[in-house]
């Protein structure tokens, strides 16, 4: 069999941080998702389960912290809550409390032990490419709140910080060279790393007559890097491509980033193009996420022509909630719209065709910068 190996990383649009959990069935057959926590624990290999709920995993920094004798369950689940400073990755969770009410719940108040699933776009993407007659085996390596700075290692951010610099030498700008230490976390980077190589090794040897030589990284992130000029946006995007096809990666598949309350987000979306258009390898998957209504904008302002009825109540805040992260519809579009694409580029040896330009500022003559 043919197996496609995906990782899907990102921050938490690319989690999956909805109010509601998944309510739609998959019928997923052939395909997997790759869990880690086996092979941090001391199995020779990670396992691969059937593609369902959880999707991703609690990828807690210290390991004998979250798995001691007290801080676990009868299941062996960690209790241990605070996501953001004790995890490095984590996976969808859901933040229902009252329906009724329309309340939810702090997504740090969650552990292993006590998460509920939450919708994702792992395992709509994967039902997707079986109903094409293919079939994959995923990672998730998410988490929210996090910058594209936290997938860079120390070389990498030292290699951006050159490459600013020589930047700003030849275009006589400006830009800041110097990379804060609150873009990333110590460690972040080099896990995430260690777990797509562990990904690829037991793979490898976990499907043995398989074909795994497409190995492709589906990027939606940029919500937390609004600050960002093109260009130097553009430069993170190009040292993270660089140090993923050290290790194995083939394609890069950017889902172009959503609208989330800052405008200048578009300034992530051109660098996004601006590095698709420059390698045969990259490929912006999909424009669908960008043209997702967010509560309280200017539509006007923002699109060119209003938005499809497909690209409306993404988000389980249009239903009340205070949360705006894309809901299981939204993925549900994103996987529709970019399935056509990942086969045009895998199995075709086509580029993809891309949705129509619809923000205004990507359209006119005088872009972001």
């Amino acid at each position: 069999m043919k197996r496609d190996l995906f990782v899907f990383a990102g921050q938490s649009n690319m989690m999956g941080a909805s109010v509601y959990p998944p309510q739609k069935e998959l019928c997923v057959v052939h395909s997997y998702e790759y869990k880690h926590k086996p092979r941090r624990l001391g199995s020779d290999c990670g396992s691969f389960v059937p593609v369902g709920y959880p999707v991703g995993e609690f990828s807690y920094m210290d390991v004998s912290r979250a798995y001691a004798e007290d801080s676990v369950n009868a299941k062996g689940e960690s209790t241990l809550t605070d996501y953001v400073t004790n995890t490095y990755f984590c996976p969808a969770m859901s933040n229902l409390d009252s329906d009724a009410n329309k309340t939810v719940l702090p997504f740090p108040s969650f552990s292993e032990a006590t998460a509920a699933n939450g919708a994702t776009l792992a395992p709509f993407l994967a039902e997707e490419w079986e109903r094409k007659g293919n079939a994959c085996a995923y990672a998730h390596i998410a988490k929210g709140g996090v910058s594209i700075g936290y997938y860079m290692t120390n070389d990498m951010l030292q290699t951006l910080s050159q490459r600013i610099a020589a930047y700003n030498r030849e275009n006589g700008t400006d830009y800041d060279s110097q990379i804060p230490s609150k873009l990333r976390m110590d460690g972040a980077a080099d896990y995430f790393l260690e777990k797509c190589k562990d990904f690829f090794e037991d793979a490898e040897a976990s499907f043995p007559g398989d074909t795994t030589g497409n190995k492709c990284f589906f990027w939606l992130q940029g919500e937390a890097d609004t600050k960002n000029p093109v260009a130097v946006h553009e430069m993170k995007l190009e040292i993270l491509w660089e140090k993923l096809k050290s290790i194995g990666f083939t394609h890069f598949f950017c889902i172009r980033v959503d609208y989330f309350g800052a405008e200048r987000i578009d300034r992530v979306m051109q660098a996004q193009e601006n590095f698709a258009a420059k390698h045969d390898d990259v490929y912006i998957l999909t424009r669908a996420a960008s043209y997702f209504t967010y509560p309280g904008q200017d539509e006007s302002e923002w699109f060119h022509t209003p938005p499809a009825e497909e690209y409306r109540n993404c988000r389980d805040s249009f239903f009340g909630f205070d949360n705006n992260h894309i809901n299981e519809k939204g993925f549900s579009v994103i996987a529709a719209h970019g399935v056509e694409n990942l086969s045009r580029v895998l199995t075709q040896g086509l580029p993809p065709v891309l949705e129509e330009e619809n923000i205004k500022t990507l359209m006119a003559e005088n872009k972001p910068v």
